[in-house]
């Protein structure tokens, strides 16, 4: 299932169902709906393409009611021009999801942002952050979960705008990618996320201390980092 949003000149909505758009916080309503009047959620059902529920602080940050908002209406109030990359986003989640086995779409959060047009006609910049909640008896994807959250205008978007985050490693998938590190180099950075220093980690990989302090060394010129810690905020959430 694979949304298509159109372009800039084609702002048409296709497919056999729309993709998904969903949340890497808790499914608790009560959670969410006490956090910032600056965000809203909602889920979406895959199976009957319509969103299930809309949480009533949209009203504060579109100027919509719950009854008034729709799929629809989503789609038709994104920028024009931020049609392709939304659709880039989608394709490269895409891709994730159709590699792996149905469990581990629980494991990934999906997040971005694009600007949305307000019930007023003003555009204000929103992240989207969505992950999978439920899936049917063949392991596609069922039900997904949604948050919105208006965030601050930029000129620029960040090249670190679009994430895949799995969730338990709490680290982006496409960083390794991005900055071309090796699986060695994501370990460690892995390990010195977890807190173990650099004697610890070369005996945990059986490798001599020197060679971690030689990978440490590449991550902080691959990343154009100055200090590990640095390395570590580009590379979480």
């Amino acid at each position: 299932m694979f949304l298509y949003m159109g372009s800039k000149n084609n702002p048409s909505f296709l497919g056999s169902a729309w993709n998904l758009w969903l949340n890497r916080r808790s499914s608790n309503s009560s959670q969410i709906e006490s956090r910032s009047k600056e965000s809203y959620y909602f889920i979406y059902n895959c199976e009957i393409n319509e969103l299930e529920y809309i949480s009533s602080s949209i009203l504060d940050v579109l100027g919509y009611t719950a009854e008034e908002f729709d799929l629809n209406k989503l789609f038709l109030s994104i920028h024009p021009d931020d049609l392709d990359y939304c659709n880039k986003c989608e394709y490269s989640s895409f891709q994730l999801r159709d590699r792996v086995f149905y469990k581990e779409l629980f494991t990934y959060l999906i997040s971005y942002s694009f600007r949305l047009r307000t019930k007023a006609g003003n555009y204000i910049t929103i992240k989207q952050q969505y992950q999978t909640i439920e899936t049917d008896e063949c392991g596609r994807m069922f039900k997904n979960f949604v948050h919105h959250e208006k965030i601050d205008d930029y000129e620029t978007r960040s090249e670190f705008d679009f994430q895949i985050i799995d969730k338990i490693k709490n680290r982006s998938i496409n960083f390794s990618s991005k900055f071309k590190l090796t699986k060695r180099e994501v370990e460690i950075l892995d390990l010195i996320n977890e807190g173990y220093q650099s004697k610890e980690i070369s005996e945990i990989l059986n490798v001599s201390y020197h060679t971690v302090r030689t990978h440490r060394k590449n991550i902080l010129s691959k990343t154009e980092s100055s200090s590990l810690i640095e390395a570590l905020k580009k590379n979480n959430v």
